[in-house]
């Protein structure tokens, strides 16, 4: 089995979550969409009306994100899969 690389994941996720709140964002100053009514809740310090702060503040948690997720999938993904290629080789 293979594993998951760590870090086509973190960059993956980055990429979809930089371009998903960048086009929300977008959305919502120019077309009056309401997904801020998501972000807020999720990005702690985002605020709305949108200030420069509050939006460097949301790129800042969604790199965290970025970075979190991967830890508590991919590493155990990748130990498990590791625990049971070697105990398969032993059989």
């Amino acid at each position: 089995m293979k594993t998951l690389s760590f870090r086509g994941t973190i960059v993956g996720l980055l990429v979809m979550f930089v371009t998903s709140y960048v086009i929300c964002i977008a959305g919502d100053v120019f077309l009056g969409w309401t997904m801020y009514q998501v972000w807020m809740p999720l990005l702690p310090g985002f605020v709305w009306p949108l200030t420069f702060g509050g939006f460097l503040l949301g790129l800042l948690w969604i790199v965290g994100y970025s970075i979190f997720l991967p830890i508590i999938f991919v590493l155990p993904y990748n130990y498990i899969v590791g625990r049971t290629v070697s105990t398969a080789e032993v059989v």
